[in-house]
C-alpha cells in the first residue's frame, strides 16, 4: 500500500508521500495489529486533514483506523474507515481510498450484550453513525469498528466500552445507526453514548430484541434507534 497525507498548512493542499509502507522485519497488516510507519518531509505541512491510501496489489486489505501526527507535535488526526477494502481487483475493493478528519470531539460508547444463550458474538464488527442536533443543524459522526483486539468483545451479558477520538461534534445526541459487517449474529440490550463535552449519556435500548447480522436469516445488518 502507498500512503499520502494532505494538510491545510504550508502550501494549500500540501502532501507528504510515504511511498510504499512496509516494515521489512515484521509481518504488517495482520488482523487486529497496529503498525507504525514514518515519512520525512522538508516542509512542515501543518495539521494533517486527509489520508490517501492506494495499492496496485490484487490482494485485499481493510484499514480500521489510522492516526497521523507530525514529529514534535501532540496534535493528532484520526481517520476511520467505513468498511471499504483496499485492492486493485475491482471485485474485492477500491484501488484508492481517501479518508478525512471529521472533527475534534471524543465519544464514549458502551454496549451491553444480551444474556440470551446465543446473544454474544466474536465476529460481528459493528460501527455506528451518531446523529444529533445543534440549533437547526443535524450533524453526524461516523465511528470505526467497535473492536478491542486486547479482549473478547461482546460476550454474553457483558459491557464493553469503546473510545473514538477526532469525530464530528453532533451536539445533543438524538439517534444512532448500527451497521454490522460480520456474518455472526449479535443481540445487544443497550448502547450508551456520550461525548467528552456532554457527559450526560444518551441511552438506546433494543426493546424489540432485534438481532444484528449480515446473514438475513439471522438478523438485520443495519438498525436505527432514537432516544
Amino acid at each position: 500500500a502507498v500512503v499520502s497525507t494532505q494538510s491545510t498548512g504550508g502550501k494549500k493542499g500540501s502532501f507528504v508521500n510515504f511511498k510504499k509502507i512496509d516494515n521489512p522485519h515484521r509481518n504488517d497488516f495482520l488482523k487486529g495489529q497496529i503498525d507504525t510507519f514514518t515519512a520525512h518531509s522538508m516542509e512542515d505541512i501543518g495539521k494533517i486533514k486527509c489520508l490517501i491510501l492506494s495499492t496496485n496489489s490484487r490482494d485485499k486489505w481493510m484499514l480500521d483506523k489510522a492516526v497521523a501526527w507530525r514529529s514534535g507535535s501532540t496534535e493528532k488526526s484520526y481517520f476511520y474507515n467505513q468498511g471499504t477494502f483496499l485492492s486493485s481487483e475491482p471485485r474485492e475493493g477500491v484501488s484508492q481510498l481517501k479518508l478525512c478528519e471529521q472533527g475534534t470531539q471524543t465519544y464514549y460508547i458502551t454496549t451491553t450484550t444480551s444474556t440470551d444463550r446465543d446473544g454474544g458474538s466474536d465476529n460481528i464488527y459493528p460501527r455506528l453513525r451518531i446523529s444529533g442536533k445543534i440549533g437547526k443543524k443535524n450533524p453526524t459522526a461516523m465511528t470505526g469498528y467497535l473492536f478491542d483486539p486486547r479482549r473478547n468483545n461482546f460476550e454474553k451479558g457483558r459491557q464493553d466500552t469503546f473510545v473514538f477520538q477526532g469525530l464530528t461534534d453532533v451536539g445533543r445526541i438524538k439517534c444512532i445507526e448500527i451497521t454490522a459487517d460480520g456474518d455472526d449474529k449479535w443481540l445487544f440490550e443497550m448502547i450508551e453514548v456520550h461525548s467528552q463535552d456532554r457527559r450526560h449519556p444518551a441511552y438506546f435500548r433494543n426493546e424489540q430484541e432485534v438481532w444484528l447480522s449480515t446473514d438475513p436469516r439471522e438478523g438485520v445488518s443495519t438498525l436505527k434507534l432514537c432516544s
